[in-house]
């Protein structure tokens, strides 16, 4: 099986330095995903909630133009209020002529209050009346009319519309929103609820305030639990949410094919539940499928080699847990293992090796899944060789059969396998 004399005595420090440092860059892809420093929640309290008036215009005896100019001038001037008002712009202009019709419009642009300005031109004079309509307590909160000389436009942007800017102080501050509790695991992180992201503190809770009634939609995130979506209905009086949290897979079982012909089992451990994983791996080159993509008058079905690989994998999710697909990568270690009747030892050539990891999992369900899973594999060579290294057809990928990229001798050091993967089905335990 090999052409060459076996090595003696040689130092293993460059195949261990390679495999360390695949591990720690597996690591370092993980630690950017997940961030491991959590920060404490904060308690809000309640708040008032800005005014917000909706401004409808018309005039009489004005072109469109004029009308145009004086529209600007009244929405500008409103504008710079100092009674924390918020001034909307109406569409259409106008507005509608019923009440109803024009709460309505309002209320769509998420407007508590409108005013409807009406300017009327005679002559060398201007006639203004306004309405000023408070919509939560349905009640006027200002109505008057006032009389003056057609205004310059220093005029319009000075006091020309004072009277109409002074009204906005009839509207009373709406009552403050309620405050509501969050409770669910230390450390989750809570968004779509008003506010921003929330983050439960040590003792799992934070505190919102929310304009009521409402309903929202929310998704709450904490490592190691299953993401977590919900919508919840905010009444009035405030009150307390609670996230039923459910935590992840701590067990994966996966069943696979390497290189689509030799079978493998693999049992998964997650420290970090849907995050951080540990494998443990058996590969058996004892039955499997024959080279079926290659031509070959010597064609066999199935094949069998007295070989098996024991491997070791350490790696993370770049994904979110509740993703239909996700990502994840590492690195791993193998040991090659001969077995007959007469004895079990170490491959003497290749005794063992690493390679980082890179994974693709699909869960339409968010339960179990099929994966494909990538493992160029770096194997320290131990012979010494003139570069001519018979291996045997069990190393190589039978679909790729004597071919450079199914294996090949890197000087007297490694063999590297650029073909390795398996594809198989992962159960969720």
């Amino acid at each position: 099986m090999v052409v060459g004399s076996m090595g003696m005595n040689r130092p293993t420090w460059k195949p261990s330095l390679m495999v360390g440092l695949l591990y720690i860059l597996s690591i370092f892809f993980l630690t950017l995903e997940n961030g491991w420093a959590q920060q404490e929640g904060t308690r809000e309290e309640p708040s008032y909630p800005i005014r917000k008036v909706m401004v409808f215009f018309r005039t009489e005896g004005m072109g469109s133009e004029e009308s145009t100019i004086f529209y600007d001038s009244l929405v500008i001037y409103l504008q710079g209020n100092p009674y924390n008002k918020r001034i909307v712009e109406g569409l259409p202009i106008v507005g509608p002529d019923s009440l109803n019709d024009r709460a309505s419009v309002s209320f769509r642009r998420a407007c508590d209050s409108w005013i409807m300005v009406r300017v009327k031109k005679q002559t060398e004079e201007i006639e203004v009346a306004y309405q000023l309509y408070d919509i939560p307590y349905e009640s006027y909160r200002a109505e008057a009319k006032f009389t003056s000389e057609f205004p310059s436009a220093r005029d319009r942007s000075t006091f020309f519309w004072k009277p109409i800017r002074e009204a906005l102080r009839e509207l009373p501050a709406l009552p403050k929103d309620p405050v509501f509790t969050l409770r669910g695991v230390p450390g989750t992180k809570v968004l779509g609820l008003p506010g921003g992201v929330k983050q439960l503190n040590a003792d799992g809770i934070a505190t919102f305030a929310a304009p009521t009634p409402a309903t929202y939609a929310f998704r709450a995130e904490k490592l190691g639990y299953e993401p977590l979506e919900q919508q919840v209905l905010l009444k009035e009086k405030g009150g307390d949410i609670v996230l039923v949290q459910k935590r992840g897979a701590l067990v994966n079982l996966d069943f696979s094919l390497w290189n689509g012909q030799f079978p493998a089992f693999y049992i998964g451990f997650l420290p970090i539940p849907n995050s951080l994983f540990i494998k443990l791996g058996l590969t058996s080159f004892s039955s499997g499928l024959g080279p079926f993509l290659v031509n070959d008058s010597k064609f066999e079905p199935f094949v069998s080699y007295p070989l098996m690989t024991v491997d070791l994998q350490m790696g993370g999710y770049l994904s979110s847990a509740d993703a239909s697909v996700r990502v994840y990568m590492g690195a791993g270690l193998c040991i090659r293992v001969f077995y007959s009747d007469l004895r079990t030892m170490l491959d003497p050539v290749l005794p063992f090796g690493g390679y980082p990891l890179i994974g693709i999992e699909y869960a339409p369900k968010k339960g179990n899944s099929v994966f494909l899973e990538y493992t160029p594999r770096i194997l320290f060579l131990d012979a010494q060789t003139d570069g001519s290294v018979s291996t045997g057809s069990y190393l190589q990928t039978s679909f790729f059969k004597d071919s450079l990229i199914s294996g090949t001798a890197v000087e007297d050091w490694f063999w590297l396998e650029l073909i390795s993967f398996r594809l198989g089905y992962r159960v969720r335990l």
